[in-house]
This record gives C-alpha cells, sequence and structure tokens, in this order.
C-alpha cells in the first residue's frame, strides 16, 4: 500500500532528501531524531521525517515526537497503511532515500516468529543504510541486561503476582460453587504459577506464587476452611507434589525466559555491531574511525566517551558529551596517570578497576598486535558494565581496532605504490637520458671533430650547417636539462618564490629564450591594460618556453604561433596557440604524462623525451592554475594555462 495524506510538503525534493527518520511514539524517538539530525548536518542533505498513522488518532507522545522533528529541521511526512515495513521502503524509494534511521524494536514475547522491522527493511531496502539507533526505552534487551543475575525487588512484579493469583482465586471460587472438583482448582493454580513465573523479572516471584498457591488453596478450599489447619493428611502430600510440580514449572518457564533473553542479546549485539561495521567500511580517514566509534558508543551506554589519540597522551581529548552533559577538563587531566598507565600496560584501568579505581572514567586501550593508536576512556558513573555491555564494548573496540589497522595497511600500500611508481619514473628517466641525450651529444661530438680535422677543407656553407646543428642540439640539452633541474627542485615548495609580477614582462623576456624559428612567425598579442598574477617568474618563463618550442617543433615550416594573456574571474589566462595540424584527440588525455610523447612525425626521433609538458603541468599546478589543450579554428593546437591574478592597488 502506498503511503497517502502526506503532512507538510507534498513534492519531495529528491536530490536534496537523502535521510530518512521513522517516527513512533516511542520515548526513545527524540534520541533516535537526534542521531539523524546530526548525520543530516554533517552530510549536507536535508532530512525527512515519516510516521505511519493517523495525525488526529495519534497519542500525545506521538505528536511530541512529530514536533520535535519539525524543531530539528525534518519535513515530516505521515502515511496510513496496516503494513509499516512496506509502507517505509516505498516511500524511502520515491524520495531517494540513501540513509535509513529507526529506533531498535526487540523481537516480541508472544509472537518470538515475527521478524523485527529493521529486519524486514533490510530486505526491501538492500541498497540503503540502515542506521538502528538502541535505547534502553525503546528495546526490551537494555533493560532485560541490567537485572540478569540480580533479585531486585518492585512493586511491579508484586502487583503482577497478586492480579495473577487474585484472578486464579476468584475462577477457583466460581469452579467450587458449582462444584467441580478440588483437581480443577488445583489446576487452575498450577496454570496461575506458570503465568506469574512468565510475566515476572526473577525466580523468586514464581517461588512466592508457589507458596501463595498452597495457602489460598488451603485457606478457601480445604476443610477446614479458612483456617490453616489440615486434618486429612493425604492433603499434605498433595500439597508436597503441587509444590514441586509448581516449582519446577516456575524454573521452567525462567530458563525459557533465560533462553529467550540470550537470544535476544544475541541478535542485538549482532545488529549493533553489522551496523558498527558498515558504518567504520564507509568511513574515509582515522579521524571518521575515531568519531563512528565513539558516537557508537555514546548511543548504545548512555555514557560520555573520551578519545585519546597515540603520541598525544597529554593533550586533550576527543570528547563525546551523552546528553550533551559538560565534561570538566580539569577532572581529565586529573585521570591522565590512569590514561598512560593503560597505554603503557595494554589493561584497563580507571573507575571500578583494580587500578586507580577511585575515579570517574575506565579506560581501555585501542591496540593490535603491533601498533598502539590511542585510548578509549568511558565515563562510569560508578555503574559498572553489565556482562552483556562489557562483551558488545570490547567487540566494538576490537572491530575499531580492525578498521585502523586496515586503514593503516592501506596507506602504507599506497605509500610503497608511489614509492615504486617513483622508482619506475626515475628509471625510465634515466633510461630516457642515456638513450635520448647520447644521440645529440654523439652530434656535437662527431662535428667538432669534422671541424678539427678537416674544417679548412669545408665550404662555408658545409661549415655553416654544421654550426647550425652543434647550436641546435646544444640548445635542445640546454632546454631539457634545465627541465630535468626544475622537475627536481619542485619537490622542494621552497623553491617557489611567489611574487606579483607583470604577465606581458614574463612573456617577452619568455621569447628572447625560445629556440630560433626562422620559418615560424610568433607574434604575441599583448593585454589591455596592466596584467599581473602571483607566480614565480622563472617557472612561468619555463612555461612559456616549453609551450612555444614545442610549438615550433611539432609545426610545419610557415605555421603562425600566437602567445596571449587576459584577465578573467580573477585569473590571468595564457594561451599559446599554433595554426599547425593539430593534436589527435587520444593523445590529449595523455599529453601532460611523463615520458609520453605521441607520434609527431615532424620532430628528430631522439627529441622526443616526453617531460616538457608533464613539467608545465607540474609547475601550473604548484600556482594553483590549471592547464589545458583543445582545438585551434580551423586547425591546430591550443595551450592554456591559468594563474592567480593580482590588482595593481595591492602592489607597493
Amino acid at each position: 500500500m502506498r503511503p497517502t495524506n502526506p503532512v507538510g510538503h507534498v513534492q519531495l525534493k529528491k536530490e536534496k532528501a537523502s535521510v530518512l527518520v521513522c517516527l513512533s511514539s516511542s520515548p526513545s524517538t527524540p534520541r533516535v531524531i537526534r542521531a539523524a539530525a546530526k548525520f543530516a548536518e554533517a552530510a549536507g542533505c536535508k532530512g525527512i521525517a515519516l510516521y505511519v498513522g493517523s495525525k488526529d488518532a495519534a497519542d500525545s507522545l506521538l505528536k511530541d515526537n512529530i514536533e520535535y522533528a519539525k524543531q530539528c529541521g525534518f519535513e515530516v511526512h505521515g502515511a496510513e497503511s496496516s503494513d509499516i515495513p512496506v509502507t517505509i521502503a516505498e516511500f524511502a524509494k520515491r524520495a531517494g532515500i540513501t540513509d535509513l534511521f529507526l529506533g531498535y524494536t526487540a523481537p516480541s514475547a508472544f509472537f518470538p516468529a515475527r521478524r523485527p522491522i529493521s529486519e524486514q527493511l533490510t530486505d526491501l531496502l538492500p541498497k540503503t543504510d540502515i542506521h538502528i539507533i538502541p535505547d534502553s526505552m525503546a528495546s526490551g534487551v537494555p533493560h532485560m541486561r541490567q537485572s540478569h543475575g540480580k533479585f531486585i525487588f518492585n512493586l511491579r512484579d508484586v502487583f503482577v503476582v497478586a492480579a495473577v493469583m487474585t484472578l486464579a482465586t476468584l475462577i477457583s471460587v466460581w469452579f467450587d460453587r458449582s462444584r467441580f472438583s478440588n483437581a480443577n482448582i488445583i489446576t487452575i493454580y498450577l496454570l496461575a504459577v506458570l503465568i506469574a513465573s512468565f510475566l515476572t523479572s526473577h525466580i523468586i516471584y514464581g517461588i512466592f506464587s508457589s507458596i501463595l498457591y498452597i495457602l489460598l488453596f488451603n485457606f478457601l478450599f480445604i476443610d477446614p476452611r479458612f483456617t490453616l489447619l489440615v486434618y486429612d493428611p493425604e492433603y499434605l502430600i498433595t500439597y508436597l507434589v503441587t509444590m514441586i510440580a509448581a516449582l519446577l514449572t516456575g524454573m521452567i518457564t525462567s530458563r525459557m525466559k533465560t533462553s529467550a533473553r540470550i537470544s535476544a542479546e544475541n541478535a542485538y549485539q549482532a545488529k549493533v555491531l553489522l551496523d558498527t561495521s558498515n558504518q567504520l567500511e564507509t568511513a574515509a580517514n582515522a579521524e571518521e574511525l575515531i568519531k563512528i566509534t565513539c558516537i557508537q558508543l555514546v548511543h548504545l551506554l548512555n555514557r560520555t566517551v573520551v578519545f585519546y589519540r597515540e603520541g598525544h597522551l597529554e593533550d586533550s581529548p576527543e570528547i563525546y558529551a551523552a546528553n550533551g552533559n559538560p565534561i570538566d577538563q580539569i577532572l581529565l587531566n586529573n585521570e591522565k596517570d590512569a590514561v598512560r598507565w593503560t597505554y603503557d600496560n595494554n589493561h584497563q584501568s580507571g573507575a571500578l578497576t583494580s587500578h586507580f579505581g577511585g575515579y570517574r572514567f575506565r579506560y581501555l586501550n585501542v591496540r593490535s598486535e603491533k601498533d598502539p593508536y590511542g585510548v578509549i576512556g568511558i565515563e562510569m558513573n560508578d555503574m559498572p558494565f553489565s556482562d552483556f555491555e562489557n562483551t558488545i564494548v570490547l567487540s566494538i573496540i576490537r572491530e575499531f581496532t580492525m578498521a585502523l589497522e586496515n586503514g593503516k595497511m592501506r596507506e602504507e600500500r599506497r605509500i610503497a605504490e608511489v614509492s615504486a611508481e617513483n622508482e619506475r619514473l626515475k628509471s625510465g628517466l634515466l633510461r630516457s637520458l642515456s638513450h635520448d641525450l647520447r644521440t645529440p651529444l654523439t652530434s656535437i661530438y662527431g662535428n667538432a671533430s669534422n671541424l678539427l680535422s678537416a674544417g679548412e677543407n669545408l665550404s662555408e656553407k658545409d661549415r655553416e650547417a654544421i654550426y647550425t646543428d652543434m647550436m641546435d642540439d646544444s640548445f635542445w640539452l640546454n632546454t631539457q636539462m634545465e627541465n630535468i633541474l626544475s622537475m627536481t627542485k619542485l619537490e622542494n615548495e621552497s623553491y617557489i618564490r611567489m611574487t606579483a609580477e607583470d604577465v606581458e614582462d614574463v612573456i617577452e623576456e619568455s621569447l628572447r629564450h625560445i629556440a630560433p624559428h626562422p620559418d615560424h612567425t610568433v607574434e604575441f598579442i599583448r593585454p589591455g591594460g596592466m596584467c599581473f598574477a602571483e607566480m614565480d617568474p622563472r617557472l612561468v618563463m619555463q612555461v612559456v618556453v616549453n609551450l612555444l618550442n614545442n610549438a615550433i617543433k611539432y609545426t610545419p615550416a610557415g605555421s603562425k604561433i600566437t602567445v596571449s594573456a587576459e584577465k578573467k574571474d580573477g585569473k590571468v589566462c595564457i594561451t599559446v596557440a599554433d595554426n599547425g595540424n593539430g593534436i589527435p584527440d587520444e593523445d590529449k588525455e595523455h599529453i601532460f604524462e611523463l615520458f609520453y610523447t605521441g607520434d609527431h612525425s615532424l620532430t628528430d626521433a631522439y627529441r622526443r623525451m616526453g617531460i616538457g609538458l608533464n613539467l608545465c603541468s607540474m609547475i601550473v599546478k604548484a600556482h594553483g592554475g590549471t592547464i589545458e589543450v583543445s582545438d585551434n579554428d580551423p586547425h591546430g593546437a591550443v595551450f592554456t594555462f591559468t594563474l592567480n591574478g593580482k590588482e595593481v592597488e595591492n602592489l607597493e
């Protein structure tokens, strides 16, 4: 059944609404709303709240929760349906929900086979992250775990025993007046003992019910009536047998309740750990892992949690307060010795332990087999962990430690991959140097030898050609050495000295350092007015020179090359364009990669090291700019890079 009668805005904004919180009349719903609101605020998206049922028929608590959701910025919607999970699932799909928040619902004691809503939603929304917010008010499991193993007197259980035995007595009186046998009355009281044992929290109430049954049966239905005297010895045997039967019944019922409680606790623990594991898997870094773990512990225990990072034990911890309660920093400073002891000894200390037992926080170490990561502190308030709480806390910390370890391994693997890539690049650079530099050096050496040995026999034209070749080879070698030297220096940020420079002056100086170009036309289109940018002029000149030399090298004779600069949106755009053959589309996405040369038939075979454009990209990025290549119209290539502009008024 699809949701109807929405409350609030009818149109859902699918692109913004990604968090959905389910509202109910549970007293723990405000806690679920707060958790969803914090998540939505951190994710930067709008939240939606949904309740299933009529608003007019809603009780006061549900209405309060609806108003609280509105106060937290949620867009509230309502739907009327008898199938709550299906209604929520269809609403979530229509609204584009990515994260769903709801409170934990314990399995029904009377219908244990019925699956909780959270499990049904997991099947209905396999692509949605479902966050289950546990709370003692919303779940039967935390309440049961607090009283397990201890007899706690409470009026509720006394009232239950009194009510059940009173009802059994009234029915027995009716049976007695109807002249049924006492055996039927005994059966009624045995049933009452069974029901009282099932509905109360401790076996002692079942024993009390059994004794009360013997007294009532003897006082009301055994002659002489309205006394506790027994004249017939057979009734003593009956009392003994029925007392044993009642005790056995109560014990069996108690064991069934214990088994049900343990099953519920196991299911609860599995859900919490699964939710924690899913959240930890989505964390991008150690900071998110710490935040997720501490917030999860706060939600589970309703206690304040602090975390001391490894290497910062003496600093102030990260504090995650429960219910917004402030923590005195002086108190935390006074407990630093417990933090250090836990870190050094890899053992719990602090509140209710054998070491620093009078402190307010209990401290647990977060450490793998090899590496320490920090210390978690949990506020105890003189309330020890139950066995269930202790188990789940240790399980969450273990999951947290594994996530930190995996993150560290991933980082180490990434560093190793970067190191291997750097080694590969260095090896490639050395191979390229040894191969590509050998040819021009050999050419220079050979031409010099020819001039020394037979220079007088060569014509003026031949000698001029040899001189030109030697000058070209020397210029190319010098350019490549400058590029390689700049690449190594760029690894040191202090090498870059940023100043405000006139772009026109830098380009004019660059034009004086480009390769000879008798067969090409190079034109500089000057910017209109003063054009200043923040730069290291040496490096920007190298970018312009490399781009111009590439244009000269990779375009046919007679080509025109244009360099220009303009101010645009606070940036200075410098463009080098040519009308050559252009760059194939398949080369454009790789052209700024190291050692990539593409297929340029116009160039000499050895003058293709593929480091010039990569260096240009490195320099521009170091200046906080961008560089790109595009097609010229009607043909050719256009290289454009940007620098941060600088206003002339700020220069003094």
